[in-house]
């Protein structure tokens, strides 16, 4: 007990354990990048080097851990994420995410991370007492170990500095900010930061902002459209898409569903994906967003009725923004606690409700499904459960066979839900149509690799393949017969859920407007297929082909005879 009192006490032990927490991410992360052999040398090297030397500057070294703390928390964050994804460092999206999620979905993720969690609590936990007791006892590191220490490690960190001038004069595309942990984790940080006060700023930077819209149909028509996007629904799951399992009772027996067989979407985060898909700025670069209002103020422009209704927790994002410009608003969450759950079927209730409030002229209805969010078994009822065993105990590998059982049900509820939308709007007799598409996919332990759920900082063939479904009444299929013929002649083109969307709703509904493309319309006879590209951390649009997806993922796209890039 004595010994290890005087072990646990000694300044020069607790050194060397806070420079082997500061560098642990570091050294995983040699294994896991991708990056070159010379970048991962780098990432130890140069960081190394400063963690030895800098927890030299006080005679306690407990004393450094709370001026160095910001890297003991990145640390933390980082193996975490590394846990959860296998690779990359902390991404401008993860804050983003940690600020945007709500507490249920926080609570659900966090609890199937617990053996992250704990290690990360227990090692940097651990830190902290340790950094507490380094300052309440009275001695201190000696003169003549810090020399020493000083005289290796300010050399070390000089030759990471060359090294990392050799890596941006020698390899092409290398960027500290991008490649080196932590600079890239805090760089990535001032960027959330930055959007974050952006986003804030939304409703002054958008108030004058118009598309110009105008109607080329008369008043006197009555239509009714409807936008439905999913939720983390891939479209290997739906028998749509040749699933061997039949997910897809309800809207497999519907007529007029036209089924886009090569369709990605644009990221792998809901905060992204779901605002290009809800306006023009998915054909142009990701930021206009910050200037720019949602799809529903096209419609308002031209004298439509308009409605959104969501199954997600408000967040202070853009779709909370773009949804609020509706002239009505519900948010089924606003009425259930901060962990309660409930199910999509209310979003058929909402829609029922707003449609035997019609009686004729234009209305459009957005709807924003909860779908398949994680945990999967929370999304259906116990009588809805096709599939079994879908206990979840865990999301580990070895509960594959549970897990996809239980995101298979969410997706059967997914089909019941939206076939039961489209029934009703079909059921007013007027022209009418429904596009549905999910925010982005996901992976459940689909390969070697282990990755589960999305959003991760590297994308996946499973989260960027998604489902697109174009549903019109017959009443439309008669009237615009020239619509519906270019909208089954693109059906096995390769396209960009958030690129085509906007363009092929304004199309649908006879809507003019600056902002409108002919090019990215699926109805329109001018559409031509565009270079599909993805939204990455930093709001770069990059091709398919340089956005870090491996080899298992470019062997889906050609096992399901999809282009790449």
């Amino acid at each position: 007990m004595k010994r290890l009192k005087q072990i646990f006490t000694n300044q020069h032990y607790i050194y060397w354990l806070f420079v082997f927490m500061a560098i642990l991410p570091n050294f995983i992360m040699f294994f896991t990048e991708s990056t070159s052999l010379l970048t991962r040398v780098v990432q130890i090297v140069l960081p190394l080097g400063f963690y030895a030397w800098a927890f030299t500057w006080a005679r306690k070294p407990g004393k450094m851990f709370w001026w160095l703390f910001w890297f003991m928390f990145v640390d933390a964050f980082q193996i975490v994420l590394l846990w959860l994804y296998g690779e990359s460092p902390i991404a401008v999206d993860m804050f983003l995410n940690v600020l945007t999620t709500n507490p249920g979905e926080a609570t659900e993720l966090l609890a199937n991370l617990l053996v992250a969690v704990i290690f990360v609590i227990g090692l940097y936990g651990f830190g902290i007492v340790m950094s507490i007791v380094s300052l309440r006892v009275k001695n201190t590191m000696t003169d003549r170990f810090r020399i020493f220490q000083r005289r290796w490690s300010l050399p070390v960190l000089l030759l990471g500095a060359l090294l990392l001038v050799v890596n941006i004069f020698t390899e092409k595309g290398f960027k500290a900010q991008d490649d080196v942990f932590p600079i890239n984790g805090t760089y990535n940080v001032g960027l959330a930061i930055q959007r974050a006060v952006k986003q804030s700023k939304y409703e002054e930077t958008s108030r004058n902002f118009t598309y110009h819209a105008t109607a080329t149909r008369s008043d006197s028509v009555p239509e009714i459209y409807v936008l439905v996007v999913g939720e983390t629904s891939r479209a290997d799951n739906w028998s749509l898409y040749g699933y061997n399992r039949n997910t897809n009772r309800c809207t497999s027996s519907l007529n007029n569903l036209m089924v886009y067989r090569d369709a990605l979407s644009m990221s792998n985060t809901t905060h992204k994906s779901v605002p290009t898909i809800m306006s023009s700025a998915g054909s142009e670069h990701y930021d206009s967003l910050y200037y720019r209002k949602g799809i529903i103020t096209a419609f308002n422009e031209v004298g439509y009725q308009t409605a959104f209704y969501s199954n997600q927790k408000r967040n202070h994002s853009f779709i909370d923004a773009f949804g609020s410009e509706a002239q009505e608003v519900v948010f089924l969450k606003d009425k259930v606690s901060l962990m309660g759950n409930n199910y999509d079927d209310e979003l058929v209730e909402c829609v029922k409700r707003c449609l035997d409030k019609y009686n004729g002229g234009k209305l459009f209805i957005v709807v924003h499904m909860y779908g398949s969010h994680f945990n999967y078994k929370d999304r259906y009822t116990k009588e809805e459960a096709f599939f079994k065993p879908d206990n979840i105990i865990s999301a580990e590998k070895v509960y594959r066979k549970e897990l996809i059982n239980a995101y298979d049900n969410t997706i059967a509820n997914t089909d019941k839900v939206l076939a039961a939308i489209i029934r009703q709007v079909d059921a007013k007799g007027v022209n009418s149509a429904v596009i549905f598409t999910s925010d982005h996919g996901e992976d459940i332990f689909d390969d070697s690799r282990g990755r589960f759920l999305h959003a991760s900082p590297i994308p996946t063939y499973y989260q960027l393949r998604v489902p697109l479904l174009v549903w019109t009444s017959q009443s439309f299929a008669t009237q615009y017969p020239q619509l519906v013929a270019q909208l089954k002649s693109h059906v096995n083109v390769p396209v960009s859920t958030n690129m085509v969307i906007f363009h092929t709703m304004l199309d649908l509904s006879g809507i003019e407007s600056p902002y409108k493309k002919a090019s990215l319309s699926l109805c329109n006879k001018a559409f031509k297929p565009h270079k599909r590209l993805y939204i990455n951390d930093h709001n770069e649009l990059m091709p398919l082909d340089d956005c870090g997806m491996k080899q298992p993922d470019i062997d889906m796209f050609k096992k399901n005879n999809l282009q790449f890039p």
